[in-house]
């Protein structure tokens, strides 16, 4: 079992996979439209070790089983703070922001954007690739922002990256 995506996506999902031809995609839509499950999906064939003839993810393999717990080493997913918990994403206890009293940001620290790009530097630990998913891309910053060009520009060995936009 891949990803679930809604009905409308199924269909473009091997579309997108075929006509890819960077280590990057940013994704646009409405809200509630499906595309962080897209993007799901998108990471999961990326991260598939033995992906279908039309290049979607198998869902029986251990990587697409670690995708869909959302434990897979080589997947990065970057929410806001005040997301993750609604999203069902956990975030890494780094730092002192899960004992911090503050509250949770709306925004995507740069921070977290700072370790993204040092995880993508890494080894990866499967052998397939390394994403990192990016949600909502508009809650980054200016300085999140700046700080993840670079990285875009010149990607590390295998790192890929999702970007998900969320329309008006």
């Amino acid at each position: 079992m891949t990803v679930s995506l809604l009905p409308w996506l199924e269909p473009l999902l091997p579309a997108v996979l075929r006509g890819l031809r960077g280590h990057a995609l940013m994704l646009h839509g409405p809200a509630a439209a499906g595309q962080l499950e897209l993007a799901l999906a998108v990471a999961q064939a990326w991260l598939c070790e033995a992906p279908q003839a039309d290049a979607t993810a198998c869902g029986q393999c251990a990587a697409c089983a670690l995708v869909r717990s959302r434990t897979h080493p080589d997947l990065r997913v970057l929410v806001p703070e005040a997301l993750a918990e609604t999203l069902g994403w956990a975030l890494p206890s780094e730092g002192d922001t899960a004992s911090s009293k503050a509250k949770p940001s709306k925004d995507i620290r740069v921070e977290a954007l700072r370790a993204a790009i040092e995880f993508a530097q890494q080894t990866s630990s499967r052998g397939q690739a390394q994403v990192v998913l990016i949600h909502p891309a508009e809650r980054m910053n200016a300085v999140s922002a700046n700080t993840l060009l670079k990285t875009l520009e010149e990607p590390p060995g295998l790192a890929r990256f999702i970007l998900n936009r969320r329309g008006c």
